[in-house]
């Protein structure tokens, strides 16, 4: 039961606009209630808006009437049909919640991503310009994997396919390929591995899954996200794998590897 059907003590609310607790007053305890629903999502009111209602306010409120003329009031409502003004009192509590939450809902909303926010390119030249011990190694052909259609000149040509950086100090790091053929994410993708110096060969850090769309054009850059902390990288390689990748790859498919001097 909502709050516009309660009852009291199994009688409807009987009391005109002007008495005790007026409609009006119940009118403003329900935009309240609305403006206390959407906190979570907005924290403020606007102050332009929460300033519009303190100057309207006087104009919807009835102003207070002397004890006698409430019970004159509330006689003479009764005699002609009290529960018309209860009815016109709700729907004017309805109304005015709804413009409220209206008015609200109409404001701005936070953007996902403020404007001006970094490309990956930007942050792979900020990692770069700020770590000097960040190394910068060039990807090489590993196999005929078909996935490699670069023509021959990029294939032999020095960081002609690409190229990793990486951040020892930050755990950071960017991927930049060139002739990597765009992969079907729901029947296969591509997976970095890290080799770490301090763990077996057999086992290295799985860097995640990442694709190269259809309509890539250009360098496609990936940010690397390695699953466990890497103490000294010596290499990096990119397999095919399934869709979502593999714990342990077999390396049927190994195009690209890039192994740091």
């Amino acid at each position: 039961m909502s709050c516009f059907d309660q009852e009291r003590e199994g009688t409807p609310w009987e009391s005109p606009p002007g008495s005790a607790v007026s409609d009006w007053e119940l009118a403003a305890a329900a935009v309240e209630l609305a403006v206390l629903s959407r906190r979570d999502e907005l924290q403020a009111l606007p102050s332009e808006l929460a300033n519009q209602i303190r100057r309207d306010a006087s104009a919807h409120l009835p102003q207070a009437m002397p004890g006698e003329a409430r019970l004159e009031a509330r006689s003479e409502t009764r005699s002609t049909g009290g529960q018309s003004w209860l009815a016109a009192g709700w729907w004017a509590a309805a109304c005015l919640a709804g413009v409220v939450l209206w008015q609200w809902s109409g404001q701005p909303k936070v953007p996902i991503a403020a404007e001006g926010t970094p490309s990956l390119t930007e942050l792979r030249s900020q990692l770069l310009a700020t770590d000097p011990a960040a190394v910068t190694v060039a990807w090489k052909r590993a196999s005929d994997d078909p996935s490699l259609v670069a023509g021959e000149a990029a294939l032999e040509a020095v960081g002609g396919l690409g190229d990793v950086v990486w951040s020892a100090a930050r755990q950071q790091g960017f991927m930049r390929f060139r002739g990597l053929a765009a992969n079907d994410p729901s029947k296969a993708q591509y997976q970095l591995w890290i080799f770490d110096a301090e763990r077996p060969g057999a086992y290295p850090v799985d860097g995640g899954v990442f694709d190269v769309p259809q309509t890539a054009a250009g360098d496609v850059l990936v940010r690397i996200d390695p699953r466990l902390p890497i103490s000294r990288a010596t290499a990096f390689a990119i397999t095919v794998e399934q869709p979502g990748g593999v714990v342990v790859s077999s390396r049927e498919r190994l195009p690209l590897l890039a192994a740091v001097p």
